[in-house]
């Protein structure tokens, strides 16, 4: 009783292990023929959009304790980038993936990611050019303020150039660059997402078969949801047209 307090913290944690063979002879077949070469993530970016556009009640926002259903279907890409020597994350926001071609998510991301490593992206900059002004104990405030603005009253200040709803109904971050196998990433408060996507690296791993025991390429897709939004029961169902979209990739294009 002394060293904890009440808990106060929605995440809930899931995960899922998934076969890639499917997923890696379509890449493979595809990257033949396509101007810009195609990866997990973009399978993995338009998987995610497609369930979010079946299952509606996922693709909602809270405001003042209420569940608003969002007029969009946005994903939050995360991009890993080296600002001098210091490694730093950001991401770029893709809209309506669902309606988009895999070939149209590789080059938005493409573009998006070039601009934000290049640092020309221009939301970006703004933020960072104001915020960097301002000292630490003060940007916790500032950050509340910004979210109860920018969400609850639907307001945005022109002087951070921040496009509204800026990071959409889920975000993805790929650790398998990083040689990760498996892990949980933590919902961001001032981001009102409520679902957090890890991915991690393909590898080969013993698998059941036609009872029997074969060796696969699987990948972890672990999630960490908000459980005021998604429960054990939805949680399901969407896993389950997530597998099966990864088992037929044709479906995705």
């Amino acid at each position: 009783m002394a060293v904890w307090t009440k808990p106060g913290d929605p995440s809930v944690y899931g995960t899922m292990e998934v076969d890639a063979a499917p997923a890696l002879k379509f890449l493979e077949e595809q990257n033949r023929s396509r101007a810009e070469k195609l990866t997990i993530t973009h399978l993995i970016i338009k998987a995610v959009a497609k369930t979010l556009a079946k299952y509606p009640q996922l693709n909602v926002i809270i405001r003042r304790n209420r569940l608003y259903t969002r007029d969009h279907v946005d994903l939050f890409v995360q991009v890993f980038f080296k600002e001098k020597e210091n490694p730093d994350l950001s991401g770029a926001k893709i809209r309506n993936a669902h309606t988009m071609g895999l070939e149209e998510i590789a080059k938005t991301l493409k573009d998006q990611s070039q601009k934000i490593r290049g640092d020309e992206d221009p939301n970006l900059k703004t933020a960072k050019g104001v915020l960097k002004f301002f000292p630490p104990f003060f940007l916790k405030g500032m950050i509340r303020v910004l979210g109860y603005l920018g969400y609850d009253l639907n307001i945005s200040p022109r002087f951070l150039n921040l496009p509204p709803d800026p990071f959409g109904a889920a975000m993805i971050t790929n650790v398998g660059m990083f040689g990760l196998h498996f892990g949980f990433a933590p919902l961001v408060p001032f981001s009102r997402t409520p679902m957090v996507i890890l991915i991690g690296e393909i590898t080969k791993r013993p698998a059941v078969e036609n009872d029997q025991v074969v060796v696969k390429p699987m990948f972890d897709f672990c999630v960490t949801i908000d459980h005021r939004i998604i429960d054990g029961y939805m949680g399901g169902v969407a896993g389950k047209y997530l597998r099966e979209l990864f088992e037929n990739p044709a479906l995705l294009d």
